[in-house]
């Protein structure tokens, strides 16, 4: 039987505050007189985040042969909206520390590489498909499981539960999550977004992407973030946890379309590496992909 949802809810205000950056780098992102000059500004008051968009501006990421030394550089080389998401997904990437009993079920690097690899895979679809923004779609991506990471926080034990149940059933972690803890991390993902005031298309991708009906030609943003979603979780990269290592079925005709779009599989994953290892520090030893 699930815990009380209405005293979860209640704290939400133990949750770490969104970071002063992020909460900067989304209210530029909805004023249109912003210039490539204010964005810069905002970012160089963060030193360690100058420093990870200076690095992944100069990495495998984008692959640029000039070198950048400035956020100014960064904005110029870029693009205004590449730097924004950029900026934005990794501020959040460092705003979460988690519980060290929850080490031994709850990886975040995986968490981590699970969300860039969707955010990389939407921005593709979206893209593509001309369903949303592309920056929105990457941005979208790195935040749709955040709910998880609230999980995490503020009820750990029960997160290890999901965790273990959804192992030992062979169940979505979704499902174990709503069993033991009475709500999923979509509903309380969305209810964080809400607390930290994100724009109500993010609210949607975030309470949607498990719903593999949706499609990016028909649903916009959720369609993009949902199917890249669905595309990653079947090649095994799942979120904070790993599985026995089976190797996945074959693709269904739908998602090998969206995988396309993507460039696939080795594409996104190669991408998703090269923004976790710029943005951590660390080299990308958290993952090996299944293979079919």
């Amino acid at each position: 039987m699930g815990m009380d949802v209405s005293a979860l809810l209640e704290r939400l205000d133990e949750l770490p505050p969104l970071p002063a950056v992020a909460a900067k780098v989304l209210a530029l992102a909805e004023d249109q007189r912003t210039s490539a000059i204010d964005l810069a500004h905002v970012l160089s008051t963060d030193q360690a985040l100058t420093a990870k968009l200076i690095r992944i501006s100069n990495s495998a990421f984008y692959g640029f042969a000039r070198r950048v030394s400035t956020v100014r550089e960064a904005v110029v080389v870029l693009g205004f909206r590449q730097v924004r998401q950029v900026a934005l997904g990794m501020s959040m990437m460092s705003a979460f520390r988690l519980p060290t009993r929850l080490a031994s079920v709850f990886d975040l690097d995986l968490f981590w590489g699970h969300s860039v690899a969707v955010a990389v895979a939407a921005e593709a679809i979206a893209k593509r498909t001309r369903a949303a923004r592309p920056e929105d779609a990457f941005t979208a991506g790195i935040l749709h499981d955040i709910g998880r990471l609230g999980f995490c926080v503020l009820e750990p034990e029960g997160m290890r539960e999901a965790v273990e149940l959804a192992r030992d059933a062979h169940i979505p972690l979704w499902v174990a999550e709503a069993e033991v803890l009475g709500i999923d991390h979509r509903d309380f993902g969305a209810a964080i977004g809400r607390k930290w005031k994100f724009p109500g298309f993010l609210l949607e991708a975030l309470a949607r992407h498990h719903d593999e009906a949706l499609t990016p030609e028909r649903d916009g943003l959720a369609g993009a973030v949902a199917q890249a979603n669905r595309l990653v979780l079947h090649y095994g990269l799942f979120c904070g946890y790993e599985t026995d290592g089976a190797a996945p079925p074959p693709l269904p005709a739908d998602l090998e379309r969206y995988e396309a779009m993507a460039g696939g599989i080795e594409r996104v994953l190669e991408r998703a590496f090269a923004f976790i290892e710029s943005a951590s520090g660390t080299p990308n030893r958290w993952y090996q992909p299944l293979s079919a």
